[in-house]
């Protein structure tokens, strides 16, 4: 007996069977669950092999360890069969709960579904919040996000440039724009405004775990609208497993922002195409926002699409006046604000403060090149690691038998091929510890695609007389306990190296120091000096930088010779402390710096010429 569910809208599983699967392949199951976990053991057995299992975060970006290669070989060789071995081994006893959810999704109407989609938004913020402080400690991963801050506090200043100190030198000024001693962040606007708002609102990173939620809700409509609800609530969940999407929800990086805006432009497309109208608008402002937090990376991606929409403009499929007025409405304020922000701070609407330390537009790097070695070393490094961390080799199968399922999925398609050809114009590879950061817009859209895949596989074995159910839990199986243990693994290392930074705060503010400032080498020198750091690692290597107001009871500034002199007139209310190599065990010791006493008046002499 089958139950057929609406055409199109799910998968018809076999409801009776399971009864009699149970006593017919129970020792198979058994001897299924067994390799499964022999297999789940022996890849953290791995953890006792000479390269191990560790994880460090280390320079060059492109460079991994030996123990970060060994797990992705044990998860692609280990955890992924071994999971889809566990799964089947619970098919029988989880099925019958399985089809009844499946029925009960699938039969949710609309009030539901929306309920269901808020849901979906709370569990992603929840997951991003809670892992920023529990696994980042509320700490930054990389630089720039500190550089972002404080672009943001300098925003929320009413300003867009901040005097320095005098030395210059004595700034910690990684990733600022640095213009005739004055300062800020090198950031795109749309982060440094998000900045803003956490620190006008007292918030802090809070916008950054809201935007990481949008996802998940946008690939759950879509898939919804096209699937049904069962669908949708499969995509949120690729979603949610996919290390580079959980990882990265953790940080406070721009890509959460502009990940989160082409989702939701997506969405736009998808109803613009049916409805048109204000939909265009709609499209046109989203495509702008992610255009202020990363504008090259927004154009590539959205390339493809655009390209549609005039192809379809120039073919009369498309009403002219409301698509490009919606579009060119809704791109404007965006256009605009970058043009304005670029005058303000560099002086030239047109030059951005992010590319002013190159030569603008033709070439955005800082170094030369050639196109062959970017393509290796940037396009095909990153290639590998969206397979490793979107969803592993169970993301590549579904992922490449979903891409040819309509013209959405074609778009989406194109658009991270697009995106990755964006690495032939630049040779930043980024950090791949929260996935390969520069493609995190990759996430959704690929995992709308994965999600039609899937569909596509059930559907063929539906045809061929399989149970749909036990495909479904061998996948499951994979994504879950595969995925599972490869993003808990390295949230935790990400947990070691935030540990570094919250034992060098540690150190500083628990020494009572009052109002102070202390003068330090730069940042990745000083915690290098403790062995068990020097063995994690971290990309963060420079001081953030004090607050614009210089507010603090603590400010830690760069060392050098004479800078405490040249800097004593500037905080002539503050005791001034150096930041010095310790005696074992302690690594590090607090030195005063004492004031100097002003030089003595020249004596004169009796002919009158001083002595």
């Amino acid at each position: 007996m089958r139950v057929a569910l609406p055409a199109g809208r799910g998968v018809c599983y076999p409801t009776e069977p399971m009864t009699s699967v149970r006593g017919r392949t129970g020792w198979t199951s058994v001897a299924q669950a067994a390799l499964g976990c022999f297999l789940v053991a022996a890849f953290f057995g791995l953890g006792r092999t000479a390269p191990g299992l560790t994880l460090s975060f280390r320079m060059p970006f492109s460079a991994s360890s030996s123990g970060e290669l060994y797990q992705w070989l044990g998860h692609a060789l280990l955890l992924v069969p071994g999971g889809v071995l566990l799964g089947l081994a619970l098919a029988p006893w989880v099925a019958p709960a399985a089809v009844r959810l499946w029925r009960r999704l699938e039969s949710l109407d609309a009030r539901e579904r929306l309920t269901g989609g808020v849901l979906v938004g709370v569990v992603a913020f929840l997951v991003a919040r809670i892992g920023r402080f529990v696994f980042l400690l509320d700490r930054p991963v990389t630089d720039d996000e500190q550089a972002a801050r404080f672009g943001g506090q300098v925003l929320a200043s009413g300003r867009f440039l901040v005097e320095l100190t005098d030395p210059l030198e004595a700034f910690p000024t990684l990733y600022l724009y640095v213009k005739d001693g004055m300062g800020s962040s090198f950031e795109w606007l749309g982060l440094q405004v998000a900045w803003a708002l956490g620190e006008l609102t007292g918030t802090g990173s809070l916008i950054f775990s809201l935007a990481a939620a949008v996802p998940a809700v946008a690939v759950a409509w879509v898939a919804t609208r096209r699937l049904g609800p069962a669908w949708g609530a499969v995509g949120a969940l690729l979603v949610l497993l996919s290390p580079m999407s959980a990882l990265l929800s953790m940080t406070s990086h721009a890509h959460l922002l502009s990940r989160a805006a082409l989702s939701v432009a997506v969405v736009f497309f998808v109803l613009a195409e049916e409805k048109g109208g204000r939909w265009w608008l709609g499209l046109g402002l989203m495509s702008g926002v992610s255009f202020l937090c990363r504008p090259f990376e927004t154009l590539f991606f959205l390339a493809p699409f655009y390209l549609w929409v005039l192809w379809r403009l120039v073919r009369r499929e498309l009403p002219v006046g409301a698509c490009l007025g919606g579009l060119v409405l809704g791109w404007l304020p965006a256009l605009v604000a970058f043009l304005a922000f670029n005058h303000a701070v560099t002086g030239d609407a047109l030059l951005p403060a992010r590319v002013s330390m190159y030569t603008f537009p033709a070439k955005l790097t800082q170094n030369d090149s050639s196109m062959l070695e970017r393509f290796g070393a940037n396009t095909s490094y990153n290639t590998l690691m969206l397979a490793v961390w979107f969803l592993g080799p169970v993301g590549l199968l579904l992922v490449g038998v979903g891409a040819s399922w309509d013209r959405l999925t074609k778009l989406l398609l194109s658009s991270v091929l697009f995106l990755l050809g964006l690495a032939l114009f630049h040779d930043n590879h980024g950090i791949h510890s929260v996935g390969p950061i520069h493609y995190s817009e990759c996430a959704p859209a690929l995992a709308l695609v994965a999600v039609h895949g899937l569909k596509r596989l059930v559907d063929v074995a539906r045809r061929a007389q399989l149970p749909p159910a036990t495909l479904m839990a061998g996948m499951l199986g994979a994504l879950v306990v595969g995925l599972g243990i490869f993003d808990v693994r390295n949230a935790l290392a990400l947990r070691e190296q935030a540990h570094i930074h919250e034992t060098m705060d540690a150190f500083l503010n628990d020494a009572g120091l009052g109002r102070a400032v202390v003068l330090a080498p730069q940042y990745a020198v000083a915690w290098n000096q403790v062995p068990a750091f020097r063995k994690v690692g971290s990309f963060v290597l420079e001081w953030a930088p004090p607050h614009p107001s210089y507010e603090s009871d603590l400010i830690i500034l760069r060392d050098g010779e004479g800078f405490a002199r040249k800097l004593r007139p500037r905080f002539p209310d503050r005791r001034f402390f150096r930041l010095l190599p310790g005696k074992a065990p302690e690594p590090f010791r607090l030195e005063p710096i004492p004031d100097e006493a002003p030089a003595a008046a020249p004596v004169p002499a009796a002919d009158g010429e001083p002595h």
